[in-house]
């Protein structure tokens, strides 16, 4: 019967030996067999075990959805390939989107017109974001279908919203107002309910907004936020 040690099965496949320690750790893939000196060993079922969890995870798929793939009898992966085709397909719907209006930009460029400074960089943001690795899969899609789905003066109208509600905090950061005061507490409803419209989970979007934002400091900066204005919203969003 043909064996084969970890290391040799991450040579064939391109995996680490920390990736299939860990396949191994969680269930996913057992090496079958142990040799007298304690080697773990794999045999032909497992190679093939692996070549479908590879192909599975080439696919997007997360590894517990490969994994009830593989161990759960009822379950049906016609079901799993159908869901991650239609993950796909808004997904290159969603950047077809955007290259749109990339290609919109470039002929405006290209021709020597002028183009609206605020409207390229959240382009450029949404492109980011949907590459970011502190955002889903899931909410990077709906932000970004929000986004494209809005025209030109919308968006303009969408960016002042957020600014002037950023410029409303900080007024009353810095005059000292409470964040229980009625004025910051309107704010606060007004904040949440724009950033629901974006990608309707405020809490999720927040967690992840921030991380993405401790990160991409600049970015933040550019619409007016720092540290200690985005601590004062947070504390008045928890009082609503």
């Amino acid at each position: 019967m043909k064996t084969w040690k970890v290391g040799e099965i991450a040579h064939l496949t391109g995996l680490t030996v920390r990736t299939l320690h860990h396949y191994d750790e969680i269930g996913l893939l057992h090496p079958s067999l142990t040799s007298e000196k304690g080697h773990r060993l794999y045999v032909e079922n497992d190679l093939m075990r692996l070549h479908h969890i590879i192909l599975l995870k080439q696919l997007g798929i997360s590894l517990e959805e490969v994994k009830r793939s593989i161990t759960d009898p009822e379950f049906d992966p016609l079901h799993l390939i159908e869901h991650q085709l239609a993950r796909i397909n808004e997904q290159i719907q969603i950047q077809l989107e955007l290259r749109d209006r990339l290609n919109d930009i470039y002929s405006l460029m290209q021709h020597g017109q002028p183009v609206d400074s605020a409207r390229f960089t959240e382009v450029v943001q949404m492109i980011n974001i949907s590459r970011s690795k502190h955002f889903t899969r899931e909410m990077a899609g709906e932000i970004q279908r929000n986004y494209t789905s809005l025209n030109s003066e919308q968006m303009k109208e969408k960016d002042e919203e957020f600014r002037t509600l950023i410029s409303g905090f900080r007024s009353e950061m810095e005059k000292g107002t409470p964040e229980r005061d009625p004025v910051v507490l309107d704010l606060a409803r007004r904040w949440k309910s724009c950033i629901q419209d974006a990608a309707g989970d405020y809490d999720l979007l927040s967690r992840s907004a921030e991380s993405y934002y401790r990160e991409h400091s600049s970015q933040a900066l550019h619409f007016g936020m720092d540290p200690e204005l985005y601590q004062f919203i947070r504390k008045a969003v928890l009082n609503i």
